[in-house]
């Protein structure tokens, strides 16, 4: 099995002023973090590089705990070093699987969301859509605790993904995607050994069964 690389991410309050007026305040904000700790000045400017503030004057860390757990893919936040790696997402028998068109599942740029923890049984639109998406497999890690809301869904089908997977098995909402075309595959596994973005998706459909082989194949930088 592979093992999942060791990451970190901050849970933090801060104060933003910005110098032509306006401030911003964020309560239990968490960001992915290169290594095991961060100082605060460090953590200002990785807060205003992921969500794009222009014109900050000052920023003020009022708390902040650091936790162990995979990254969500928070920008401006580099890769930990490591060898290129396979991660194997099916078990001996393969998973099921529905494709538009089969050439088309081979060397996917892929993309996880993370999506553990999450407070409700559904995904929504609103936990996708600072993603880009297009053209990309889509990899939803719930832990099995979520599944694909229908307006997910739609907002999938408008943004061309190439292939949406899942932790969980088939439910009525894939069939939007379905039925758009989009492949998808249902019950996929070790997602943990992921990082957020960095990685290609092949699944290798069996002939005449709608199983397949599916697997990542991550290049660290």
């Amino acid at each position: 099995m592979t093992e999942a690389i060791e990451q970190w991410r901050v849970d933090f309050d801060a104060e933003v002023e910005f110098s032509n007026g306006g401030a911003l305040q964020a309560q239990g904000f968490r960001l992915d973090i290169p290594e095991n700790d961060i100082g605060d000045d460090e953590l200002g400017e990785l807060f205003a590089h992921h969500l794009g503030l222009l014109m900050v004057g000052a920023t003020r860390i009022l708390r902040k705990e650091l936790i162990m757990e995979p990254h969500k893919g928070s920008r401006g936040v580099a890769r930990a070093a490591s060898r290129r790696r396979v991660v194997e997402f099916s078990g001996p028998d393969g998973l099921p699987l529905v494709a538009a068109d089969a050439a088309l599942l081979a060397d996917l740029e892929g993309i996880l969301v993370r999506l553990l923890g999450i407070r409700t049984d559904t995904v929504s639109r609103g936990e996708l859509a600072a993603l880009e998406v297009t053209d990309r497999a889509v990899l939803l890690h719930t832990g099995g605790q979520a599944r694909l809301g229908d307006e997910a869904a739609a907002w999938l089908v408008e943004q061309k993904a190439a292939l949406v997977g899942v932790d969980t098995a088939e439910y009525s909402a894939l069939d939007v995607l379905v039925a758009a075309g989009i492949p998808v595959v249902t019950g996929l596994s070790n997602l943990e050994a992921l990082p957020p973005n960095g990685f290609r998706v092949h699944a290798v459909p069996f002939p005449a069964v709608a199983r397949a082989r599916v697997y990542g194949v991550v290049a660290d930088a």
